[in-house]
C-alpha cells in the first residue's frame, strides 16, 4: 500500500479510502462478529456463566498488509540505531515515525504490543530509577564519614560500618588449624632479602600503603567494623569523621593546617608516606588559593561586611570557607585518583615500560546508556582487608625504619613481641598523640616558624625512597619485625570466618589448586605448606596468598609481580572502588571541580601516557625539582631502571637525571635605575633564553640574537634589523594596520540589537599582528584570499602564543614540560613549512608560486616579507638558518607580545581609571596628522606603562651589590635575576606624577621595549602598529566594555602587581589575553586614505 507525505504534519499517512470502501469493511466486520456470536457453544467453562475469551492475535500478515515501505524504514533505522549505540537525530523525526508506525498495526497486533512495550522500554531506561545524584550542598561535595556516595543508601561505605563479606565459606574447615606464629615462621618470615624483580621502588608501596589505609581501619574493639569509608576520599589527609576533619582545618580560606594530616597510623609508618600526605596537603593549599584568586562565574565571591548583618556576615564567611574547602578536597582527591590509575595502576600492570598511552581506568564510560553500573557506592569486604597486606615488599631501608620504630613503641624487638604487646603499646602511642594534627611529627623532624617542615628534610627522604628497590612479592620475605601484626592477622581471618585460598580463586573463577606444588613450585614451601594443611582446600586465604608463587614481569601486563590470586583480585576491587565512587564517576566533571580545577588535576596523555605524579610533586617542592625530573616523573620505579627503560622507548633525552638539589628562587629588582643599570650590562648579566630557545628550535634556535650575548648573535641582530626596515617601511606597516583593524572589526563584530559587540582582544588584537607577521614571514596561514594554507588565523596566533611562552614565560614548574613539549612540536611543524617557503623563494617555480598563496593580502608588506628573505639569503645564510635563527623566532617573539600590549592599552582606557581619556582619544583618532600620530602613541606608551606586566630576566656571570627600594641585595654568579619594569615604571623621578597619563614625558624614559643591546628589534615597527591600531578602535563610537563577565579582562593577581590571565574557558592559566568583548554604536568607520587594500 503506498503512502504520501502529509503536507500538514511533515509525517507519512495512508491515503484516504473513498467513504463508501470505508463503509462497506465496517458493516463486513460487524457482520462477521454476528456469525461469530451465533455459531459459538453455550458457556460451560464458568460458574458464572460467562465466556472466556480468547487472547489470540492477529498474524504478521495481517500487520504487513497496512504497513508502506516508509514502516519498514523506520523499522531498519531503528535497529541500526540500537546496535550501533550512535545518538538518535531527532530531526529525522525516528521517534514520531515509531509512533505512526504502531499506530496503525490492528488492535490485536503482535507487532503492535511488542513494539510498544519496546518503546515504553526506551523511555524508561533512559532516566535512572532511583535517580543516582541529587542537587544540593549535601550531595555535591563529600561527606567526612562517606556517607551519601550512593544517595539511595546513604549507610553504604561510611566509616564504622561493617565489613562486607566477597566470598561465602562453604569448605568445611578442619577444626585444629595450625598455630599463627608457626605459620609465620614457616611461610612468612624474612630471612634475607629479596628485591623486587622489576625494579620497582619504595615510593610504589608506599603509595599502596596510602591506599589501603585509605580504605582500611578495623576498630580494635569490633573488629567487624571498618572505622572509615570505603572510599578512595582522602579520609587519611581529612578525616574519616567530622569531629576528626575540623582538627585539621584552619577554617579560614578553605585551607588545612600546614603540612599535617588526620591519620594517626601513618605518623608509625616510613617516612615516605607522611611526606606524601604532606605533599597533598599543599597542593590542597594551592588548590584553594587559585580557586579564591579564579572566582569561576562568581562561585567564590567574598562575602561584603558591610552589607550584612554580623550573624549573616558570620553564616557566608562559615559557607565560604567551606565552598572553598570542600571543592579543593574534590580536585585533590581528582589528582589522587588520576595517579592511582595513571601512575600506580599502570605500574601494576608494567605499562610504564611502554609508550602505550591505555590505561584500565574504570571510569571509562560505556556508551551513553552503559550497563556496567556506576556511582552506586562500595563496601570494602573483609578478604580485601587481608588481600592488601604486601608486607612482603618492604625494603630494605624501611625494614630499618620499621625495625627502630617498633623497637621504640614496643620496647623490645618485632620478631620478639606478642600481639598483647603490640596492643598495648599502639594504646599508649594513641593515648600521648597530640589531638592537634598540627603539632605532631614524624621522623624526627621539626616543625620551622611558619609550621612547615623544611623542604629538604622532606625531599630528602622522597628522593630515597624514590632510589629504594622494594621487596618481592611471595613466601619468606616479611620482616620478622612485623610477626605479631600477622599473627593478629592470621586470627582475625579466622575470626571473620573468610573463606579458604581455593574458594576465594573460585569465586574470581580462578582455577583451583589441586597440589601444594601449584601454589608454590619451591619444594620447601610446598612442603611446609603440606604439613600445616594436609589438603590443599585446607589452605586459608592470607596464608594463602602471601606464601603464593609470584608472576614473572610482563611487558605489559605484569608489573608489581605479585601472587597469581592477588593479581586478579585486585583489579577487580581497583574497579569496584573507583567506578562505584559517585564522586569520581557520575559527578566528577569541571562543573564541580570548576573548569580549571578540572584541568589542574586530570590527566593528560600527551604527557607520560597520563602519569601525573609530577604534578604533585612540582605543586608541593616548586624549587627543588626540575621540571623534566625523572624523580618527579617516574618516582615508582627506581631511576637507575627508569633509565634503562627510556633509553629502550627513546625517551632518555626528554628527562634530567641528577638527584632533587634546591634551586633558589631569583632575585627580583624593582628599581627604575637598577632595572636601566642591568640591562644595560651585557657582560655581568646575561640573557636566560638559549637553552629554551635552542629546545624549541633544534641547533638553529642557538643563533638567534636572542640566544646569548656573544658578538655573533649581536651580527645576528643587525643582519635582521637591515633586512627589516628599509624603504617606506613606516608608511606601509601604518598602512597595513589600519586596513588590517577596520577589516577584521568588520567582518568579526556583530549586531546584537542596538549595539554592535566584537571580541577585541581575541578577533582584532590578537590577529592583527598573526596576519601582519604572516604577510612578512611568509608564514602558511589559512584565509579566504589563501585557501591552500595550512593553519587558520587563531590556530597561528596559539601556536605562537604556546612557542612564546615556552621560551619566555615558562615560570610554572608543574606545567614546564607539556608545555615545551607541545610548543617543541608546534614549532618544528611550522619551522618545516616555513623553511619550504624560504627556499622557494631562490626559484621561480611552482612550489614558489603555491606558496605564495601563504600571503593574505596584495598589500606591499607582501612582496617587502619576500625582498626581506632575499636579502638574508644574501648575506650568506642558508634557508635552514634563516627559517631557525631569524624568521621563526622573530615572528613568535613579535606577535603574542604586541597583541598582549594592545590588549593592555584598550583595557586600561576602558576602565574606570582610564576612560577619562577616551574623548580625547576618539577626538584625535579622527585627525589624520603627523601631530595626532604623535599623540595617539603617547597615550599608548602610557597604557602600556601603567597597565603593563613587562620584565626580563638575566643570569649574573659576577657578583653585584646593590640597594633596591630600601633593600640590599647581594647578587651571586649563576643567580637569576628577574627586572620588574611594573615598578620600575611607576618611579617618581624617572615618571613625575607617576599614577597620571602625560603626553610630555620624555620617549626615552619609557622601558617596556627593553633597554640596551637587547632592545627589541621591532620596537618601532611596533609603535607604528599600535599606533594605527589604536587610531582605528578610537574612531569608534560610544566604545565600551561589553556588560557582564564577558566584557572584563581576566586577569589573576599574581605576587609584585603583577598577573596572569586565563584561557577563554578558564580550564588554565595563561601568558596573554585571550577574550575581551567591547560594544560599541554605528558602523566601522572607513579611512580616508589607504595605500593598499587588504
Amino acid at each position: 500500500m503506498s503512502t504520501t507525505k502529509d503536507k500538514v504534519t511533515g509525517g507519512y499517512s495512508m491515503r484516504s479510502k473513498p467513504a463508501w470502501t470505508v463503509h462497506q469493511t465496517s458493516k463486513f466486520q460487524e457482520f462477521k462478529k454476528l456469525i461469530h456470536a451465533a455459531t459459538r457453544p453455550l458457556p460451560t467453562e464458568t460458574g458464572d456463566g460467562s465466556y472466556i475469551e480468547d487472547e489470540s492475535s492477529g498474524g504478521l500478515w495481517a500487520d504487513f498488509r497496512v504497513l508502506g515501505m516508509k514502516d519498514a524504514s523506520t523499522l531498519v533505522s531503528m535497529l541500526e540505531n540500537k546496535l550501533s549505540g550512535a545518538f538518535v537525530d531527532d530531526k529525522t523525526m525516528m521517534m514520531e515515525h515509531i509512533i505512526q508506525l504502531v499506530s496503525r498495526l490492528p488492535d490485536d497486533s503482535k507487532m503492535r504490543f511488542r513494539l510498544t512495550n519496546l518503546f515504553l522500554n526506551e523511555l524508561w531506561e533512559t532516566l535512572p530509577h532511583p535517580p543516582s545524584t541529587y542537587v544540593g550542598e549535601k550531595y555535591a561535595y563529600r561527606a567526612a564519614d562517606g556517607s551519601h556516595n550512593n544517595p539511595s543508601m546513604p549507610a553504604l561505605g561510611a566509616a564504622k560500618t561493617e565489613y562486607a563479606r566477597t566470598v561465602r565459606p562453604t569448605t568445611t574447615r578442619p577444626p585444629n588449624l595450625p598455630d599463627p606464629g608457626l605459620i609465620f615462621d614457616s611461610l612468612f618470615a624474612r630471612e634475607q632479602f629479596k628485591p623486587h624483580p622489576n625494579k620497582v621502588s619504595s615510593i610504589f608501596f608506599t603509595w599502596a600503603s596510602l591506599v589501603i589505609h585509605d580504605i582500611f581501619q578495623t576498630d580494635r574493639k569490633d573488629e567487624n567494623i571498618n572505622n572509615t569509608s570505603s572510599y578512595l576520599d582522602l579520609s587519611i589527609l581529612y578525616g574519616d569523621s567530622q569531629k576528626d576533619q575540623d582538627t585539621i582545618r584552619t577554617f579560614k580560606d578553605g585551607k588545612l593546617k600546614p603540612d599535617c594530616f588526620c591519620e594517626f597510623r601513618l605518623q608509625a609508618l616510613p617516612a615516605a608516606c607522611g611526606v606524601i600526605l604532606v605533599m597533598l596537603n599543599r597542593y590542597h593549599n594551592y588548590v584553594v588559593e587559585q580557586l579564591a584568586l579564579i572566582n569561576e562565574n562568581g562561585r567564590f565571591t567574598k562575602p561584603k561586611d558591610e552589607q550584612l548583618s554580623p550573624d549573616e556576615a558570620n553564616k557566608a564567611w562559615t559557607k565560604y570557607d567551606n565552598d572553598l574547602f570542600q571543592t579543593g578536597r574534590l580536585i585533590t582527591c581528582g589528582l589522587y585518583i588520576n595517579i592511582t590509575l595513571y601512575d600506580y595502576l599502570r605500574t601494576i600492570v608494567n605499562l610504564n615500560r611502554t609508550n602505550s598511552t591505555w590505561c584500565l581506568d574504570p571510569r571509562v564510560k560505556m556508551g551513553e546508556h552503559e550497563k556496567t553500573p556506576s556511582g552506586v557506592g562500595n563496601q570494602c569486604s573483609a578478604e580485601f582487608n587481608l588481600a592488601y597486606r604486601w608486607h612482603s615488599t618492604i625494603s630494605q631501608q624501611d625494614e630499618e625504619w620499621t625495625n627502630m620504630t617498633y623497637e621504640k613503641l614496643v620496647g623490645k624487638p618485632g620478631e620478639d613481641a606478642s600481639v598483647q604487646d603490640l596492643f598495648t603499646a599502639l594504646g599508649e602511642y594513641g593515648r600521648n598523640l597530640n589531638p592537634d594534627p598540627s603539632k605532631r611529627t614524624f621522623a624526627q623532624m621539626k616543625r620551622q616558624s611558619d609550621g612547615k617542615f623544611p623542604d629538604e628534610d622532606l625531599v630528602g627522604i622522597l628522593t630515597d625512597a624514590t632510589e629504594s628497590v622494594a621487596g618481592s612479592f611471595g613466601a619468606r620475605n616479611v620482616p620478622k619485625v612485623l610477626r605479631a601484626v600477622e599473627i593478629l592477622g592470621i586470627e582475625q581471618a579466622r575470626r571473620w570466618n573468610v573463606g579458604s585460598l581455593n574458594e576465594f580463586r573460585k569465586f574470581f573463577d580462578l582455577k583451583p589448586y589441586k597440589s601444594f606444588e601449584e601454589i608454590n613450585s619451591d619444594p620447601e614451601v610446598a612442603n611446609r605448606l603440606r604439613h600445616l594443611y594436609e589438603k590443599p582446600d585446607y589452605v586459608e586465604l592470607y596464608p594463602g596468598i602471601v606464601a603464593e608463587e609470584a608472576k614473572d614481569p610482563m611487558i605489559p601486563g605484569v608489573g608489581i609481580a605479585p601472587g597469581y590470586t592477588v593479581s586478579r583480585a585486585v583489579l577487580s576491587d581497583a574497579v569496584a572502588l573507583v567506578r562505584g565512587d559517585r564522586f569520581y564517576t557520575l559527578d566528577y566533571n569541571a562543573r564541580n571541580l570548576t573548569n580549571w580545577g578540572f584541568t589542574e588535576s586530570h590527566y593528560n596523555l600527551e604527557t607520560n601516557q597520563g602519569c601525573v605524579f609530577y604534578k604533585l610533586a612540582l605543586r608541593a617542592f616548586p624549587n627543588w625539582f626540575k621540571s623534566d625530573s625523572i624523580y618527579a616523573h617516574y618516582p615508582m620505579t627506581i631511576p637507575s631502571e627508569n633509565k634503562l627503560i627510556m633509553q629502550g622507548l627513546g625517551r632518555e633525552k626528554e628527562y634530567s637525571w641528577d638527584r632533587p638539589s634546591f634551586n633558589p628562587p631569583r632575585t627580583n629588582v624593582f628599581a627604575y635605575p637598577n632595572v636601566r643599570e642591568i640591562l644595560n650590562d651585557q657582560d655581568t648579566f646575561h640573557v636566560t633564553w638559549g637553552e629554551a630557545i635552542e629546545y624549541v628550535f633544534g641547533e638553529g634556535g642557538y643563533y638567534f640574537m636572542l640566544s646569548g650575548d656573544s658578538r655573533f648573535h649581536s651580527t645576528q641582530r643587525q643582519s635582521m634589523g637591515k633586512s627589516l626596515y628599509i624603504g617606506q617601511w613606516h608608511q606601509h606597516v601604518k598602512d597595513f594596520y589600519i586596513a588590517e583593524t577596520e577589516r577584521l572589526l568588520r567582518e568579526k563584530s556583530c549586531s546584537l540589537g542596538k549595539v554592535n559587540q566584537v571580541d577585541i582582544t581575541r578577533d582584532v588584537g590578537n590577529l592583527a599582528h598573526v596576519h601582519f607577521a604572516s604577510n612578512v614571514f611568509s608564514l602558511p596561514l589559512k584565509t579566504e584570499q589563501s585557501p591552500h594554507g595550512i593553519y587558520t588565523e587563531h590556530e597561528m596566533y596559539m601556536i605562537m602564543a604556546a612557542i612564546f611562552t615556552a621560551i619566555f614565560f615558562d615560570v610554572d614548574p608543574a606545567k614546564s614540560f607539556p608545555l615545551r613539549h607541545k610548543a617543541r612540536e608546534l614549532a618544528q611543524g611550522l619551522g618545516k613549512i616555513v623553511e619550504t617557503s624560504v627556499k622557494s623563494t631562490q626559484s621561480s617555480r611552482l612550489l614558489s608560486s603555491f606558496l605564495g598563496n601563504f600571503h593574505t593580502s596584495d598589500h606591499p608588506l607582501k612582496d617587502y616579507g619576500t625582498h626581506m628573505i632575499a636579502r638574508l639569503l644574501e648575506t650568506g645564510q642558508d634557508a635552514s638558518e634563516i627559517t631557525w635563527s631569524q624568521i621563526l623566532p622573530t615572528a613568535v617573539a613579535m606577535v603574542p607580545n604586541q597583541a598582549q600590549v594592545f590588549t593592555q592599552i584598550m583595557d586600561y582606557y576602558l576602565s574606570d581609571k582610564g576612560k577619562e581619556h577616551l574623548p580625547a582619544i576618539h577626538r584625535i583618532a579622527k585627525e589624520d596628522t603627523p601631530a595626532s600620530d604623535d599623540k595617539l602613541l603617547r597615550y599608548c606608551m602610557e597604557a602600556i606603562r601603567l597597565h603593563g606586566i613587562f620584565g626580563s630576566y638575566r643570569e649574573a656571570q659576577a657578583p653585584v651589590t646593590m640597594e633596591d627600594n630600601g633593600h640590599h641585595l647581594s647578587i651571586k654568579p649563576g643567580d637569576k635575576v628577574f627586572v620588574s619594569f611594573v615598578d620600575a615604571n611607576k618611579d617618581p623621578v624617572a615618571f613625575p606624577d607617576p599614577e597620571t597619563v602625560r603626553l610630555d614625558r620624555p620617549m626615552e624614559s619609557y622601558i617596556h621595549y627593553g633597554v640596551g643591546p637587547h632592545t627589541c628589534l621591532g620596537m618601532e615597527a611596533s609603535k607604528v602598529a599600535l599606533t594605527a591600531m589604536l587610531r582605528v578602535v578610537g574612531r569608534l563610537n560610544n566604545l565600551r566594555p561589553a556588560p557582564g563577565p564577558q566584557g572584563e579582562l581576566k586577569k589573576i593577581p599574581r605576587p609584585n602587581n603583577f598577573y596572569s590571565y586565563m584561557t577563554e574557558d578558564e580550564t588554565s592559566f595563561f601568558a596573554f589575553p585571550m577574550s575581551f568583548k567591547v560594544h560599541f554604536d554605528g558602523p566601522v568607520p572607513q579611512s580616508t586614505e589607504r595605500a593598499g587594500s587588504v
